[in-house]
Parts: structure tokens; C-alpha cells; sequence
């Protein structure tokens, strides 16, 4: 299931990037003041907000042609009514060409965004993988790649499609909570770990962060600050001893900035060391505009204030992870109705008290032998989706040399649960749709 292999990247790509904040004198990131003039604008004062594939209407998707691997087919699904549509007013038309309204070859592509009620996103980005034989002569074995972003905006019937932008040598890429808008701007985040702002209006694409010193990379945002991860960290080498029992982590600091979007001020705001922390065993996340840590090793859970860099223990109740270990990770999914529910643990946290309680769960889903618990596709107000069941079929696929082949998988559906049925463990859902095809 692309969703949740597409959730634990991202989660293994967050682990080991949080502790408790630490005092710094120097910032890690250098920005000049004729760098951060430069990238100031008269922000509209809106805080950042999160994109997602859909909202109280509606929620997109889209499939991928069999008989044409480098088309693919928009559906819209009516979250009122439940109906799959796939947005071609073509009479009599078999929706898989060109000549359909509702395909398109830009490929790869993300799933459309919503912008607002009357405006979806959709980012294509193409790598070029043609110079990957240099990496045997290159020193460090890196891959030399080239990419090419496009960003397209379009009705919300998926028609009237145009091109906001083509960024040459950007590959657009994000993990969940990397992509957002106040309106007037897109903040996305780059393959090679950039952050730039894209003017809706015209397609002007600032990088934000050309002139940092450090490797950083978008963790979420608090009002109209990005916060950003920074690392100067060794990590061990796994095979210098082979026979050892313990396992080795890394060693250096791990930390957070805030980059304030209207005036490019980059601002300290957490820093965690080695000397105090097993760094692979933090856990970071940005729920709701609110920044949270973790600490598997002592089972802590705090939070801290982005104004005033005040630490909040909120429980010291959450299961614990030996330090050798790294079998587990925690990343919280969704904050729903005041409590914080796991992708991957059995528990859920009270965000204000700090309760600790089991979680109530549902019937587990089976994705090719693997079981886990549904998880969120869209949050709306009352309601969630969720993948709800899993349906063996034969999908056809296309090889290199352009014969077809067979895979044996499962089909996702998507329905939708309220958020009471869903933290109380009671399955009632509302079918809707196929999920992401």
C-alpha cells in the first residue's frame, strides 16, 4: 500500500530529529542582512496552512493507466454523496487518451491539492537518471541527477489546466506536512533539501535557504515561521565492527531553526546533543501549528513554545525503547478531538493534560501479509478518511521492454469514519471510493 510505505519513509526520515531544547549561541544557519532584505515581502499575515488532497467537498485522486503507463486518470470523489467521478464531460469517451479532459501525461505527478474552493495544485517532477553509471567513477559513489519541476494549477473539476511554473534542476519533493500556502505563496520543499516560496500570482520561485551553511530539510510550520531541521552529526560506520552486540548511533547535535517567511529571520529554536541524548531515538513532529518532541528512551513527551522557547513536559507515561534498540518509531498521525493518536503505537496522549490511554482499535487491514490499523487519508471537521478494507485482485503492469505482466495485490478502498467511531474503535464506516490507484 503506497500510503504506508509512503508514511514510514517519512517516518524514518523524521526519526532521531527532536530533544529537548538546548541553548545555542550562534545560529546554524547564515543568512545575511542583504539576504534577508532581499527575501522580505509584505506577507497577508495568514499562518501557514497544510495543504491536503481534499476537503469538506471533496477529496482527489487518480490512477494510473494500464493500458498507458505515462497517462493518468483524475477521479473526484463527492464526500457528501460518495460518488466516484472521473471529471470528463466527453460523451461516449473511454477515458484513456489524451482526447480525454480528464487525463493527463504529466508524469510522474502527486495527487491534486486543494487550494481553495475554487483551485487544485498538481506537481510534476521528472528525474533524469541517464549520468547514473558515473557514480562508479565518482569519489563518494554519489548519483549524479538532474530534475525538472512543474507546478500546475487547475479548476476543481480538474479542467482548465495551466502551468504556474517550470523550475529547471528542482526536484519538488515532500514528506506529510511539507507543503503549504497562506494564500498568496506555495512553500515546498526541494529533493536537495531547499525550501522555496512560490508566488501563486506569477510563478516566481525564491530559495529561501540558498545561503545556509547546513544541511536542513522542512519539518512543519507554527503560524508563519517554517520550521526547519539542521544536523552536523557522524553517523557509525556499520561495518568497522561487525561482531559488536551493541548497536552504535550517531554522534554531533541535532536542531531547529525558525525561518520566518515575510522576512527570511532565521532564529534558533532547539538544539539536541549527542552528549545528552540517543539522537536516533527523538522523535519530532508539527501537529496542528504546534511543535512536539519525544524522547523513546525516557518515554517523555513535551512540547515547546516557538514564542518564548518554554518546555512543556506533557507525560513521562509513553512506552519505552531500549537505547540499543531502533525496532520502533513514533510519529504522531493527527490530533483528534484534543488527543494525539500514533501511526504506529498502541496508545493515544491527551494534548493538554498529558493522559495517557490504550488505544481503542479497529479491525486491523491486511496489505500484502502486513496488518495495521487504518489510517488518515483526509481530516475534516467531524470525519475522517481512512483506508476502511483491502481487496485481493490481479493488477497488469508493463516491463521495460514493453510486455505485460501480472501482479497479485490488494485493492485499497477509502471510507469515512467520525472521529468518535474512529478513537472509540467502533468500524463504522462509510464506504466512498478506491484509494490511491
Amino acid at each position: 500500500m503506497k500510503r504506508v510505505f509512503s508514511l514510514a519513509l517519512a517516518a524514518l526520515l523524521l526519526a532521531g530529529c527532536t530533544a529537548a531544547p538546548a541553548d545555542s549561541s550562534e545560529s546554524s544557519a547564515a543568512v545575511t542582512a542583504e539576504t534577508a532584505a532581499a527575501q522580505a515581502l509584505t506577507g497577508n499575515g495568514e499562518p501557514l496552512r497544510l495543504l491536503q488532497h481534499g476537503d469538506e467537498k471533496q477529496y482527489y485522486t487518480q490512477e494510473t493507466l494500464e493500458s498507458a503507463d505515462s497517462m493518468i486518470l483524475y477521479h473526484v470523489i463527492d464526500l457528501q454523496t460518495g460518488e466516484d467521478t472521473i471529471p470528463c464531460d466527453v460523451e461516449g469517451c473511454t477515458h484513456d487518451s489524451e482526447s480525454c479532459p480528464a487525463v493527463t501525461t504529466q508524469m510522474p505527478s502527486y495527487q491534486p491539492f486543494v487550494l481553495n474552493d475554487t483551485t487544485l495544485v498538481v506537481i510534476s517532477v521528472k528525474t533524469d537518471f541517464s549520468q547514473i553509471g558515473a557514480a562508479e567513477s565518482s569519489p563518494d559513489g554519489s548519483v549524479p541527477l538532474s530534475y525538472a519541476s512543474k507546478i500546475l494549477l487547475m479548476d476543481r473539476n480538474c479542467q482548465n489546466r495551466r502551468v504556474l511554473t517550470e523550475l529547471e534542476d528542482v526536484g519538488l519533493f515532500w514528506v506529510p506536512d511539507s507543503l503549504y500556502t497562506d494564500g498568496e505563496f506555495l512553500y515546498c520543499c526541494g529533493c536537495e533539501n531547499d525550501i522555496y516560496r512560490i508566488s501563486l500570482s506569477d510563478g516566481t520561485a525564491t530559495n529561501l535557504t540558498e545561503h545556509f551553511q547546513d544541511f536542513q530539510f522542512m519539518m512543519g510550520a507554527v503560524g508563519r515561521d517554517l520550521i526547519l531541521q539542521q544536523e552536523n552529526i557522524t553517523y557509525p560506520d556499520a561495518t568497522s565492527r561487525p561482531t559488536q552486540a551493541v548497536s552504535s548511533h550517531p554522534t554531533g547535535t541535532k536542531s531547529q531553526v525558525l525561518l520566518n517567511v515575510d522576512t527570511g529571520e532565521v532564529r534558533d529554536f532547539c538544539s539536541y546533543s549527542s552528549d545528552d541524548y540517543v539522537l536516533d531515538n527523538l522523535y519530532f513532529c508539527v501537529v496542528n501549528g504546534r511543535y512536539y518532541w519525544i524522547d523513546s528512551t525516557a518515554g517523555t513527551l513535551s512540547t515547546v513554545d516557538p514564542d518564548t522557547g518554554e518546555n512543556r513536559l506533557l507525560t513521562d507515561q509513553l512506552p519505552v525503547t531500549d537505547p540499543n534498540e531502533r525496532s520502533s518509531y513514533y510519529q504522531i498521525e493527527a490530533n483528534l478531538n484534543g488527543w494525539l493518536v500514533f501511526y504506529n503505537q498502541s496508545i493515544i496522549v491527551n494534548a493538554e493534560t498529558g493522559e495517557v490511554r490504550q488505544r481503542a482499535d479497529l479491525p486491523e487491514n491486511y496489505w500484502n501479509g502486513y496488518g495495521h490499523q487504518p489510517q488518515i487519508f483526509l481530516q475534516l471537521k467531524d470525519r475522517l478518511l481512512v483506508d476502511c478494507r483491502y481487496e485481493p485482485y490481479t493488477r497488469t503492469d508493463i516491463s521495460d521492454d514493453g510486455s505485460p505482466y501480472t501482479t497479485q495485490t490488494e485493492q485499497m478502498y477509502l471510507g469515512l469514519i467520525s472521529i468518535d467511531d474512529f478513537l472509540n474503535g467502533v468500524p463504522n464506516y462509510t464506504e466512498v471510493c478506491k484509494g490511491p490507484y
